[in-house]
């Protein structure tokens, strides 16, 4: 039997560069060790309150409504991750901007990487460095690279580069085929450390929207 762990980041202030969270406290620790239902604990910032409601449902399923001026991260996943082939399959309806992703970090070298399949009202990638292309799972990704200074992450604050795979035609179910993303990243010179975290994720930033995601 797979299991999966579950995520949820939340702040209500910080600035972003590329639309990509650069600031969220909850994201300076590391997520714990699953409890007796293979749920990580929640992090919520004080004042998102009532504008987000998740829902945890069995294995890999989880449903979230948003809306309002703050910006989360949630999803399951595993932990640490792999590389691995991911199915996922669900339902993402966003008002603004967010994105349905694998999201996760490396460390040795410190890097968070996102592999985004869909998105709202804004393109991940602007403001980042295109670095070039792979084609997986049925479509072109543009790669994209962006290095963060003095930012909060997984180790506290530290300076550490963000990998952020775009898929030109956008889905809300199907396979991620992680090595083919590490392959094209390794021929392009980006590092690839050790694996920390890994989650298909629903992030929101400032905007409104429903997803229900299920993972496997």
């Amino acid at each position: 039997m797979v299991s999966f762990n579950a995520l949820f980041l939340a702040s209500t202030a910080f600035a972003t560069i590329s639309a990509i969270p650069t600031d969220l406290s909850a994201r300076t620790g590391t997520p714990s060790s699953a409890d007796a239902n293979n749920t990580l604990n929640f992090y919520l910032s004080p004042g998102v309150g009532s504008n987000i409601t998740y829902t945890n449902g069995p294995g890999g399923e989880y449903s979230v409504v948003w809306g309002g001026d703050f910006d989360f991260i949630i999803g399951k996943g595993w932990n640490p991750g792999s590389v691995q082939t991911i199915n996922y399959s669900g339902i993402f309806n966003p008002v603004g901007n967010a994105y349905l992703c694998v999201y996760g970090w490396f460390i040795n070298p410190l890097v968070e990487y996102f592999i985004i399949d869909n998105w709202g009202t804004y393109n991940p990638g602007t403001g980042g460095t295109h670095k070039g292309t792979v084609t997986s799972d049925g479509s072109v990704y543009d790669i994209y690279e962006n290095t963060r200074v003095n930012e909060p992450s997984i180790e506290g604050t530290a300076t550490f580069n963000q990998y952020i795979d775009v898929r030109q035609s956008k889905r809300t179910s199907g396979t991620i085929t992680l090595a083919n993303h590490i392959n094209a990243w390794r021929a392009l010179g980006m590092s690839v450390g050790t694996f920390n975290y890994q989650i298909v994720s629903v992030q929101g930033f400032d905007s409104a929207g429903s997803a229900t995601i299920t993972v496997g």
